[in-house]
């Protein structure tokens, strides 16, 4: 059985981690919509992504972590990882990933380090199509059906930015020493933008574009079409993966999708067609941070003149 005195020191250290916590309102929302898809929780060490690291794509955000000084109990940074790993542990994540780590100055403060804890989404069984791009064109092509508007291979352009608004920016602060308007080592919070840099690496939009076959599929009966990545250039998305599921708006206006962004999670975008015939979405998704994502969806197979059956 467990001891009383250490069960309430890790009590007490629970409850210290998550008064520190940030953003624990991005808990919710978007970033649980995967939630279908199973995650790596099998009880195996705690990955740990040191400053500087490529973060997996497949990664959720559990929480945003900063730590220093009390927190820590101690100036030595592997202990700081130790307390990491075992909080990882209970919020059920299995990863790690640095954002940011000072040295401590002797005499002013320990060692001062920021954190995403996550939990890696499991992406074998991710959904998928197995066809090639031309054997799409082919299969768009037989049968003389008429194709429904949405049905084809589309460009997609994207503009991913995030918005640095004053919750962004708790996130995305840490403690560092001032250089200027000061004291000589005076703490002040800052937003560094190395610490961005490694934010930025779950992104809800990485490939900035990127070609995807719609067409009708099962697995969804509210949404009766999906679109399939044909041309990923991030490591952990293949060639054919679901990037959304598609529905018509029920006036007729548009489009609704479930799409799913480089960490496959999903938001909801919709999608109105302009003058050219072209889809376009402004949305605002929050994953950590927050971003702003405006897309264009241009049809270049089959062309429109060639999207009816023959009479």
């Amino acid at each position: 059985m467990k001891d009383p005195a250490d069960a309430a020191k890790t009590t007490g250290f629970l409850k210290e981690i998550v008064a520190l916590a940030l953003l624990a309102a991005f808990l919710s929302g978007s970033r649980c919509a995967t939630a279908s898809f199973s995650s790596r929780r099998t009880g195996g060490p705690i990955r740990i992504f040191e400053h500087g690291q490529r973060i997996p794509r497949n990664s959720k955000i559990l929480e945003i972590v900063d730590s220093w000084g009390p927190w820590a109990g101690t100036c030595r940074y592997i202990t700081i990882i130790r307390r990491l790993v075992k909080t990882a542990k209970v919020l059920g994540g299995d990863a790690i990933a640095i954002l940011h780590a000072r040295e401590p100055i002797i005499g002013h403060s320990c060692f001062i380090a920021k954190a995403f804890l996550l939990d890696q989404i499991d992406i074998d069984d991710w959904p998928r199509i197995a066809l090639t791009e031309d054997e799409i064109r082919r299969d768009l092509d037989a049968g003389g059906r008429t194709l429904d508007d949405i049905e084809g291979i589309w460009d997609s352009r994207v503009l991913c930015e995030v918005i640095m608004d004053e919750v962004t920016e708790r996130a995305a602060g840490v403690l560092e020493y001032s250089r200027n308007g000061a004291p000589k080592g005076t703490l002040v919070w800052q937003v560094l933008p190395s610490v961005i840099q490694a934010m930025g690496q779950l992104s809800p939009e990485e490939q900035s574009s990127y070609r995807v076959a719609i067409v009708k599929a099962a697995g969804d009966p509210d949404y009766p079409y999906a679109a399939y990545i044909l041309d990923p250039e991030i490591p952990e998305w293949q060639p054919g993966f679901l990037k959304a599921r598609i529905r018509e708006l029920s006036d007729s206006s548009g489009y609704e999708a479930k799409w799913y962004g480089t960490t496959f999670q999903d938001d909801l975008r919709e999608f109105h067609p302009d003058e050219t015939g072209a889809l376009k979405t402004k949305v605002v998704v929050e994953l950590g941070l927050k971003y702003s994502i405006e897309q264009v969806l241009t049809r270049i197979y089959p062309p429109a003149t060639a999207n009816h059956a023959p009479d």
